[in-house]
């Protein structure tokens, strides 16, 4: 079952320098997979002289595949210190890319994990967030006559507003948060004296 999470609006960029090692958190939109090679194929173009592009992402909505490289740093010491990043947040369809200039000094393990850690939180700190909510989605004809209590009394279940077409009758689209879908079927029951007979499509995000 989808659930809700949040997706970032756009691309988002921050930079720390430790140790004369230059390290740029690059936060970018990344609905699916193949998506990740078309940004690091963005990103190495933009710093095509920097030493490492390490990254992780999150993707599929609610369903939160990961994926980390390391890109040639020590193992665990990049890769997964960004994707933790990500864990501790609600988004998904997102990806950050940390880029590093050496600068001269070996960071160490603990140095280097500290390093692609900031490089990720502050890529995604100020970065434009917005909420998608998991819904249920039903079509159904309305009466005319049932019309303007249906729209009165179910306006506070919907997550945005429904499409109407305008016939014989009012062919509704309607899409529900996930959590209410029962009591929306008992309104709608209740309100078109079971007139309604809802179809359920596949659930959406709004």
């Amino acid at each position: 079952m989808i659930e809700d999470h949040e997706v970032i609006t756009g691309e988002h960029t921050g930079e720390l320098t430790l140790k004369g090692s230059r390290f740029i958190g690059i936060a970018l939109p990344c609905p699916d997979e193949d998506s990740i090679q078309r940004n690091l194929a963005d990103i190495s173009a933009r710093w095509c002289d920097a030493t490492h592009y390490c990254w992780a992402a999150v993707f599929d909505g609610s369903d939160r595949r990961e994926r980390s490289s390391d890109n040639g740093e020590p193992a665990g010491t990049a890769g997964k210190p960004i994707l933790a990043v990500l864990r501790g947040t609600r988004l998904s369809d997102t990806m950050v890319v940390v880029v590093r200039y050496f600068g001269g000094t070996l960071l160490g393990t603990g140095g280097l994990v500290h390093a692609y850690t900031e490089g990720a939180k502050i890529a995604l700190d100020g970065v434009g967030r917005i909420k998608k909510r998991a819904c249920c989605v039903y079509m159904f004809h309305v009466d005319y006559a049932d019309y303007n209590a249906f729209e009165s009394k179910m306006a506070d279940l919907m997550a945005r507003r429904p499409e109407c077409e305008y016939s014989e009758r009012v062919d509704v689209k309607a899409w529900i948060p996930i959590g209410r879908r029962d009591e929306f079927l008992r309104r709608l029951s209740d309100v078109t004296g079971r007139h309604a007979i809802p179809i359920e499509l596949p659930d959406a995000y709004v």
